[in-house]
């Protein structure tokens, strides 16, 4: 057996220029404001968060426009947080 080929490693490349990557996974995500009722704990939660609790409400056919679903307190350990819109 002859150890001509046996180099898989191919051709060395120099490092990308960096404008030249693309994001890998697009943008960051969007985060929306959430503040709890109950204790004042306010938070920014991460839209995948938000899809996955839209998911359950049209799983369980309480999905409607304009849904924001309510998350889970840190502070008082319940899904009391609920969406602050931007304006208040």
């Amino acid at each position: 057996m002859s150890s001509e080929g046996d180099d898989m490693s191919g051709p060395e490349e120099g490092p990308q220029a960096r404008k030249n990557l693309d994001e890998p996974f697009g943008p960051p995500p969007m985060e929306y404001l959430y503040r709890c009722p109950i204790c004042g704990t306010e938070l920014l939660v991460n839209e995948a968060i938000i899809d996955v609790g839209m998911g359950m409400a049209t799983f369980q056919h309480e999905y409607h426009p304009g849904f924001m679903p309510k998350v889970g307190c840190p502070g008082c350990n319940g899904d009391t947080m609920e969406y602050v819109e931007q304006g208040e």
